[in-house]
Order: structure tokens, then sequence, then C-alpha cells
């Protein structure tokens, strides 16, 4: 069986996962809602979807400025911060069609113009990626130990998961400096967490009362899903993917919120994911030109 038989098979498999997540997702919404109480319910949310948009827009610039970070170090020089935007904002909305990893690809495209080879173009994917799957790690354990009711045998695994990314963050891509990396994981961590915090913020509003074990529980929660959904080859950037694991871990552990609250809350976090990524794509069509004259 030859490699792309075998990359065909498995990006197969990814989509499968993320079709069944899905359908899983909307068997879950039909127990709990009829369309008109969707549509009330996204009503009764309104005041918070601007701070949610913003959020979410302040979480990606800042990802795009740890991925800027590393491609300075690789080109030797310096370059405006506009340039790794319009290719990050251009190719981010490659993961939903075909899907995860492709993304990637097409910013090979931002090598030539920066003075970086193409192998070194391939490196900085690898490991920002790797460095994404770090920071997501020790989000999630830093939360989880906020919050409340997380079991210990969990928490022990969470820990000795992120002693052991620490390590291999310490002793690959030697080449990086160290500090370099630490400075690109905080970053990254920092995006992820805004991520989670958007879900929690959202799952909260819909509650009674502020529970702040309850939110860093949520926040843990969906920073694991999301990076499940991430490492999924073919899931179209974890869709379904990353919304059942959240429905399927809460249930799990028995979290103490309603479930209509946590599937209304995971597909709202998803559509305002998608309109984010889609508006930064558009915005490159704005800015085209601006780039176009900076690489005379």
């Amino acid at each position: 069986m030859n490699k792309e038989h075998i990359k065909k098979i498995v990006y197969s498999l990814g989509k499968l996962l993320g079709l069944v997540g899905l359908l899983f997702v909307f068997y879950k919404l039909s127990q709990e809602y009829t369309l008109h109480e969707f549509i009330e319910k996204f009503s009764s949310i309104s005041p918070i979807i601007l701070p949610l948009f913003i959020l979410n827009m302040l979480s990606t610039l800042i990802g795009i400025y740890a991925w800027h970070l590393m491609l300075i170090h690789y080109a030797r020089k310096k370059f405006p911060f506009i340039d790794s935007y319009y290719y990050f904002s251009k190719t981010e909305i490659a993961k939903y069609l075909p899907g995860n990893i492709f993304h990637f690809i097409g910013r090979q495209a931002l090598a030539s113009q920066v003075g970086i080879s193409q192998v070194d173009m391939a490196k900085i994917s690898v490991l920002f990626t790797f460095l994404l799957l770090v920071a997501t790690i020790l989000s999630s354990t830093f939360f989880a130990f906020l919050a409340s009711h997380i079991p210990t045998y969990i928490l022990v695994l969470m820990v000795l998961g992120s002693i052991i990314s620490i390590l291999v963050v310490i002793y690959t891509y030697k080449s990086f400096p160290l500090s370099k990396k630490a400075k690109m994981n905080i970053f990254l961590a920092l995006s992820i967490s805004l991520q989670g915090m958007l879900l929690g913020i959202l799952v909260m509003y819909q509650t009674e009362s502020f529970d702040l074990g309850l939110f860093f529980q949520c926040v843990s929660i969906y920073i694991v899903s999301w990076l499940i959904g991430f490492v999924t080859p073919g899931a179209s950037g974890g869709l379904g993917i990353r919304e059942g694991t959240f429905i399927a871990i809460s249930s799990f552990l028995h979290i103490a919120i309603a479930s209509e609250i946590i599937i209304f809350s995971v597909l709202l976090i998803r559509l305002v994911n998608i309109l984010i990524d889609t508006m930064l794509y558009i915005s490159t069509l704005l800015i085209e030109n601006k780039i176009k004259y900076l690489k005379r």
C-alpha cells in the first residue's frame, strides 16, 4: 500500500468522523430544540454576540503574531506583520475544504516572498503545529486545576501529558532557541485559552448564576475538544468532532449544566469561528494591493 493510498484512507476517515460528529450534534440538538425555540434562544444571547466576535478575533490575531515571530526567525530579517496576516488569513479557510492540515500547504507561497526556503517553511508548519498542540495541553491542564469536579486520575494524566510536552519542547528543534519557543508557547496558549473562554462565557451567560469552578471546567473541556478536532486529519476544521467531543466529555463528567445549553453553545461558537475565518479571508481581498506593493 503506497503513501498516497494511505493518505486518502486517513483523510477519508477524518471526513467520516466529522460527519458522524455532526450527525451526533444535530441529533442531540433536535432532541432539545425546535427551530422556533433555537431562534428564540439565539435572540436571548444577542447582547454578548459582539464581545464573542471581538474575543475570537483577538484570539486569531495573537495566533497569527506567534506564527509571524517564527517566520522572522527563519527569514533572519524583519518584515511587516501584514504580510504574515495576509497569508495566514487567506489560507486558514482551507482547513474547512479540503480539511485540516491543508491550510499549511497554502502558506508555503509566503516562503519566497520573505527569503525562507521551502524546506524551512515546511519546518515552520510542523513546529507551529507542535507548539500549538503543546500550548493546548498546557492550557487545558491549567484550567482543569482551577475547575470543579475534575476526577483526580484525569488531572494526573493531564499533568503527565504536560510534563512530557514540556520535555519534548526543550529537547526538539534545538536550532530554534528555547526562549523563542517559550515565547511562542505563551502566545499560543493565550490564543487557545481565549477560545475556551468564549465557550465558558457563553455557557455562564445562559445559567442563573456565575460559577467560577464551572466556568473553568467548560474552558478546559472545550480546549481538549479543540485539540481532538485539530489533530484529526481531513476533518474540516474539526467540524463535528470538536462539538461532539465536548458534548461527550461533558456527559461523561456529568457537568452541572443543562444539555440544551451545552449543545446550543458549541454550535454557536462554531458559527462564530466560521464567520471570523470568512471575514479574515475577505479582508485579504481588501489588502491584496497593499501586499503586492510591499513585494515590489
